[in-house]
């Protein structure tokens, strides 16, 4: 089995809801192990577009990367994603930040998620859930991550949290 860090980003209509929907069909799927608060995040790249919630999941899979590269890529199209072009708004974001101990870099996957170390939004909450887990590339925790991250983008934490089904 291995322990999986998710990371969930929406910024479109409902955000709230398009996260519990993404947090609902995860753990229906896979055992759901931790999940943080969700996080008002500033947008990266083109700035013109509303907030983002951010949020990071724990889970655990006996599938490979692939098996649930797939299941994120349909569970996305689900729930409602529509194509865009890069850095546009997103109804629902779910990527792979770590995978266990994998190293991966395909043409349609990275593990770990390589833009992850760059990006507060992705840290502040995998920190809240696993602050001492190790970055399998960086060979740091996630805690001393964010201590090094000179990202100045807005993170705030709200008071939401996801409904356990």
């Amino acid at each position: 089995m291995a322990k999986v860090f998710l990371g969930l980003g929406s910024n479109i209509g409902n955000r709230i809801e398009y996260l519990q929907k993404a947090y609902e069909e995860i753990s229906k799927h896979y055992k759901l192990l931790s999940a943080s608060v969700m996080y008002e995040t500033e947008p990266i790249g083109e700035k013109n577009q509303q907030n983002f919630l951010n949020a990071v999941v724990e889970i655990e899979t006996n599938e490979t990367p692939e098996q649930l590269f797939s299941f994120i890529k349909t569970l996305e199209k689900k729930i409602g994603r529509r194509q865009r072009k890069t850095w546009q708004p997103r109804e629902i974001d779910i990527d792979i930040l770590l995978f266990g101990n994998e190293i991966i870099e395909t043409e349609h996957l990275s593990i770990p998620h390589k833009e992850m170390h760059k990006r507060k939004f992705v840290l502040i909450p995998f920190v809240e859930i696993a602050p001492n887990c190790v970055h399998t590339t960086l060979q740091q925790t996630i805690a001393n991550v964010l201590n090094d991250c000179t990202n100045n983008h807005s993170v705030t934490k709200t008071h939401y949290q996801f409904q356990h089904i």
